[in-house]
């Protein structure tokens, strides 16, 4: 009796644990509900306000983020709850201030830079803060009530637990473990609900799988949390990282032609006769050669190619249409090049009144109508694609672990498709000048990379200032260095023309009274942020009027070519301030129009060039001119004067204008050039969709070519180095990426000279203001 009625009490206590565990569960799901209720709110208020602020509006395709939204607000509840009431009061404003505070570091980062942050953008770290912590200061005090309402999840959870003594209760542990297996199944139903949207290249599910997609892109229609995780997920771990090689495929020139229907009533022997005419045609064609180096055998390579990724290149390569010379080919030939990458140098920079020089060389020369500058930001991106017609990798993969974009990590490849190299191959001597110090972005040791065998930085020249510093005093240390020379290559990254426009900006304090007296009556039709960047414009303008003049001196005028464009779109100017600026509203698509001068005081009048171009474009362009042998297979870009060639004019988020067309891969549309009623919709839709393979294809091969440093693969195994070139090319990639101490003593002593003669210069300012007003 005792021993059942001993049982029968364990069993009633067990049940009574159980019911008691089970209550406690019970209790533990209302505040589960309301920590991840708080947090879905959070997230999607947050993502909907950043959007609606870089967008102006909010579309449909912006809200495919909302299937990632319950994964992410999981994975927060998750470490709520952990403690009892007092502890949960710390830990739930915590959590909300790490959300906040990753949307206000974006906000503040599109504030200035015009995109958002990306992981791999990361790496420069302390060194982006340093450089651009002026501009932060006026960004984060000219936006501080957006700045609160991105905290207000934070600062009203702070209320409600300090003020209002609201208590955050706990849950038991197995309701945190739980919610982790939850949160993976959340995020994989999103993925799911995405596909069955559609998968087609213009879908979030492409965009979410094809990690050639750059952060604004995969923002645009995912959402800045989802983007950030999935781009941590593509650099620290390699996620979804294998599109890189298998995605590259070349597309068939007829597949990019409009046919449009055959009218009603047309007959055979109509078709024959126009088939006939255009036959005719092509035979009083004259036959130009293609740029073709016969050393390639790009076919033969893919054949013996072992590994998935080289076959993939060598047959991409081996497919690629080439360009063809022309009329132009050799048209400067032995002539000198002075090729210059313009800090946001922008078309609405060639003032009549303010930069006359300026106006002069984009309106003569080489006049090319349609050129747009692929890039928004990101100084290193423009500069790398003008110098080696190569797209740099502003993918979510983005080379994981090594220096920030693609040309400080060519520093560490084989490249001797570089500009420079071209020249210097051909015994003309070169040289590459940078008003800012040589380590910032790896210049120093990159451009040498690329055929540049003299460089100067800050440090080997001095400047007044130091951030902006001058163009004008650069190209004064520098035109003695070769003008002498019979034949010189000189490239410039000039550096006057940064932001942000504003009073805070020392070339902006240096020209603005210079800007308004040239602008006389003209100033008041342009805003403070137009006329500061019109001043920051006018050393540049000094510095190419002062090189204009030393070559006439020289009597080197007619015989050099100087190409001038911009790294990027001016970002630091406002909507406010390019309307400004431009005197008129611009589109979207249309800021990324600009100009590239390509500008000989020899020629007696301008040749107009109206095909679509951009960055990439400018090498082959300017080596046909020159008639310097290449294999155009090898370059991204496409020589704009070459017969029968595609001309697109690419941006950095695979937008595309040409003849046809104005894509835009923000919105989706397209903006048709021709009439669309004589073509069948998916006529229409079919070329788009080629075209966007086509530009998947040149960008996916270029991340390649740098991931695998393939130059060097496709130099070794044409037999075009000895043993002995292959060591000492091996050596020298291993130490250009160890960091170089010397060149580090020498930017420091630089600076340090620098302060010391600031504050000199200060400290007698003072001095003189104080005898002035004794003798006052």
């Amino acid at each position: 009796m005792k021993k059942n009625k001993k049982a029968q009490s364990s069993e009633t206590e067990i049940k009574i644990r159980k019911e008691g565990r089970f209550e406690k569960y019970i209790k533990g799901l209302l505040p589960f509900a309301i920590y991840f209720g708080i947090f879905l709110f959070a997230i999607t208020l947050s993502e909907l306000f950043l959007r609606y602020h870089i967008s102006g509006k909010i579309s449909k395709m912006n809200l495919a983020f909302l299937a990632f939204v319950p994964a992410e607000a999981m994975f927060f509840t998750v470490f709520a709850g952990f403690f009892k009431n007092i502890g949960n009061r710390i830990v739930m404003p915590l959590l909300l201030l790490i959300l906040d505070l990753y949307y206000c570091v974006q906000f503040v980062y599109f504030k200035i830079f015009g995109s958002l942050f990306s992981v791999s953008m990361m790496g420069m770290g302390g060194t982006a803060v340093g450089n651009f912590f002026w501009a932060m200061e006026e960004v984060i005090i000219a936006s501080l009530i957006f700045i609160i309402i991105f905290f207000s999840p934070t600062l009203i959870c702070i209320f409600l637990v300090f003020v209002k003594k609201i208590k955050f209760a706990g849950y038991p542990l197995l309701m945190h473990i739980l919610p982790l297996l939850l949160t993976a199944g959340l995020w994989f139903g999103g993925i799911g609900a995405l596909k069955l949207i559609g998968t087609d290249r213009q879908s979030a599910y492409y965009v979410l799988t094809n990690s050639s997609s750059d952060t604004d892109t995969t923002a645009n229609h995912l959402g800045s949390l989802t983007t950030f995780i999935v781009e941590s997920g593509a650099y620290y771990f390699g996620i979804g990282n294998t599109q890189n090689e298998i995605e590259i495929s070349s597309i068939d020139k007829s597949d990019l032609e409009l046919v449009p229907d055959t009218p009603a009533g047309a007959t055979k022997d109509e078709d024959n006769s126009s088939e006939k005419e255009a036959v005719i045609v092509k035979e009083e064609k004259i036959v130009y050669n293609p740029w073709i180096d016969e050393r390639f055998d790009f076919e033969a390579l893919a054949e013996s190619a072992t590994d998935p990724a080289s076959k993939n290149l060598y047959t991409y390569l081996a497919e690629k249409e080439p360009t063809y010379q022309n009329e132009y080919t050799g048209y400067f030939e032995g002539y000198n090049l002075i090729y210059i990458c313009g800090e946001a140098f922008w078309t609405y920079a060639c003032n009549e009144k303010v930069t006359p020089t300026l106006y002069k060389m984009s309106n003569n020369g080489i006049v090319l109508d349609n050129y747009y500058n692929s890039f928004l930001n990101t100084t290193t991106n423009g500069e790398f694609a003008f110098a080696t017609s190569l797209w740099p990798d502003v993918s979510r993969w983005a080379m994981s672990g090594t220096d920030v974009g693609s040309f400080p990590q060519s520093a560490g490849k084989f490249m001797p498709y570089g500009v420079g190299d071209f020249f210097a191959n051909d015994s003309v001597q070169t040289y590459g000048y940078h008003n800012y110090y040589g380590t910032y972005y790896r210049r120093y040791l990159s451009w040498p990379n690329i055929g540049f065998e003299n460089c100067k930085f800050m440090g080997d020249m001095k400047f007044t200032s130091n951030w902006p510093s001058s163009d004008l005093e650069m190209m004064q240390q520098s035109v003695d260095d070769y003008i002498g020379n019979d034949r010189f290559f000189a490239y410039y990254m000039t550096f006057s023309g940064h932001g942000p426009y504003s009073g805070s900006n020392y070339m902006s304090r240096k020209n603005i009274n210079e800007v308004r007296e040239l602008l006389g009556e003209d100033a008041d039709k342009y805003n403070a942020e137009a006329l500061n960047y019109l001043a920051c414009n006018l050393e540049l303008e000094k510095a190419m009027t002062y090189l204009l003049e030393r070559l006439e001196e020289e009597g080197k005028l007619d015989n050099t070519v100087i190409v001038l464009t911009g790294d990027h779109y001016p970002y630091y100017l406002s909507e406010a301030g390019r309307t400004s600026l431009c005197q008129q509203e611009i589109s979207e698509l249309e800021q990324y129009h600009s100009t590239c001068t390509i500008y000989n005081a020899g020629m007696s009048e301008p040749i107009h060039n109206d095909e679509y171009c951009c960055n990439v474009d400018i090498v082959p362009t300017i080596l046909n001119l020159f008639n310097i042998p290449y294999d155009s297979r090898l370059l991204m870009g496409t020589d704009v004067f070459s017969k029968d060639s595609m001309h697109t004019a690419m941006l950095y988020n695979k937008s595309f204008i040409n003849n046809k067309v104005a894509y835009n891969s923000s919105t989706q549309k397209a903006e048709w050039k021709i009439d669309t009623s004589v073509y069948c919709d998916e006529a229409l839709d079919a070329y788009l969709e080629n075209y966007l393979a086509m530009n998947d294809s040149n960008y996916l091969a270029s991340i390649n070519m740098m991931k695998y440093n393939f130059y060097f693969t496709i130099w070794k195994q044409s037999g075009l180095l000895t043993e002995e070139e292959i060591a000492a090319e091996n050596a020298r990639a291993a130490k250009a990426m160890e960091t170089n101490a010397e060149q580090n003593a020498i930017e420091a002593e630089a600076e340090r000279l620098r302060k010391e003669a600031e504050e000199a210069a200060a400290a007698e300012a003072a001095a003189q203001a104080e005898g002035q007003e004794q003798n006052n």
